[in-house]
């Protein structure tokens, strides 16, 4: 078997793996569809270009050329195509037309016909750099946003990386017949170490896409493990996680903190009446309520169907009472229109302080609990701070 047999059978090999994983991430995996789609074209249009220069069968040697670098920029092309979906920013699809068609043109009709094989091998070249260095430059803050610094140079030296080895490939086509400088191998042994390592780096391309792929996904299932799906705040085991670690603090320095437990008023009179999909809009407009009227450093949560905590870091007393008065005022005021009625809403709290170590988080959370019972008990629409820990319990 001749070598070049090998290296086509590794390329198709490579690719299709490549092309076979892009289609399961947008059919099972939940990328996004058009994402997926351009770099499976990507990938195969990538193979295809790197498959032809060694397949003597297909046309001559100037056709193979000219239409393996259409290919290499339509690659390009889909590649930054696929990352303007994935990562929602500005699609330029007037110039990825005018690319691909125009160096398509050029090198299929012009370079053909007039026999200008270096030079549709340079534009092709020219024009798949430009799209590599404008997919670098448009996707590097949005990936450092979503992701890190590190994820973002990875990718950017990754695209790079790729424009030397083409950039390199193409001089070896340019002029088979040529020793360049860097090279002392027959002109075959460089021709076959230059596909090799377009190969290579359509690899690292794939992985690296594949990554950040993961990486969207990781945090997704993160998300979702800490947040509830209707309403969008953190979930019971989340805000438990949080108390717990401001108690932590409180016990080791001192740190104060408040708790409030919440409950909508007549939750249960809302959903008999008007219907699940009615106490869900109340859930959801007390939640943007609650979120949007809490400090920074406050952390809200749905505790469990219609009751919320919301944890207060470095509040007591006064300050306690004064946020959970504000957070009730705004829940008031809300007005959520509902077939030929509006929905008006009301919320009781329990506040609970914790000021000084030795109290349990279980403990400080049923006086909050109770409180909240003692504003229910007493008409609803209220707050109720709970009563400080006794002195003998401090003591003991």
């Amino acid at each position: 078997m001749e070598a070049r047999h090998l290296l086509l059978a590794f390329i198709l090999l490579t690719h299709c793996l490549t092309t076979v994983m892009w289609w399961v991430a947008g059919s099972w995996l939940g990328l996004s569809r058009k994402a997926a789609r351009h770099w499976l074209l990507a990938s195969v249009a990538n193979g295809l270009a790197l498959a032809l220069p060694v397949l003597p069968e297909v046309g001559t040697a100037d056709q193979r050329i000219a239409l393996a670098g259409s290919l290499v920029v339509l690659g390009a092309v889909s590649l930054r195509r696929g990352l303007q979906f994935f990562l929602k920013i500005r699609l330029t699809d007037v110039a990825h037309t005018i690319l691909v068609v125009g160096v398509t043109l050029f090198n299929l009709v012009v370079c053909l016909r007039e026999g200008w094989h270096a030079t549709g091998v340079i534009v092709s070249s020219l024009a798949m750099t430009w799209a590599l260095g404008r997919t670098a430059r448009e996707t590097f803050t949005p990936l450092r946003t979503e992701f890190n610094a590190v994820t973002a140079w990875m990718h950017a030296g990754m695209l790079s990386i790729a424009v030397i080895v083409f950039g390199l490939v193409a001089l070896t086509y340019t002029a088979p017949g040529v020793h360049w400088p860097w090279m002392r191998w027959s002109t075959e042994a460089a021709q076959f170490a230059m596909v090799f390592s377009s190969v290579a780096m359509s690899i690292l391309a794939s992985f690296v896409l594949g990554y950040i792929v993961v990486m969207r996904l990781v945090r997704r299932l993160e998300h979702l493990s800490h947040h509830d799906a209707l309403t969008g705040l953190l979930n019971r085991r989340a805000i438990e996680y949080l108390l717990d670690r401001e108690d932590q603090r409180l016990q080791r320095f001192g740190d104060p903190y408040t708790v409030l437990l919440v409950d909508i008023d007549h939750f249960k009179r809302i959903n008999d009446r008007l219907g699940h999909a009615a106490g869900d809009a109340v859930l959801c407009a007390v939640s943007r309520t609650l979120q949007a009227q809490a400090r920074e450093v406050d952390r809200v949560a749905r505790y469990g169907g219609e009751e919320f905590c919301i944890l207060l870091p470095h509040t007591l007393h006064d300050g306690a009472m004064q946020a959970a008065e504000r957070l009730r005022e705004a829940v008031c005021l809300i007005n959520i229109p509902w077939g030929d009625e509006h929905i008006s809403v009301s919320i009781s709290t329990g506040l609970a302080c914790a000021g000084e170590p030795g109290e349990t988080l279980q403990a400080l959370l049923k006086r909050a609990d109770e409180a909240l019972y003692q504003a229910k008990a007493e008409g609803r629409n209220r707050v109720v701070m709970a009563a400080d820990r006794p002195m003998h319990s401090r003591q003991a």
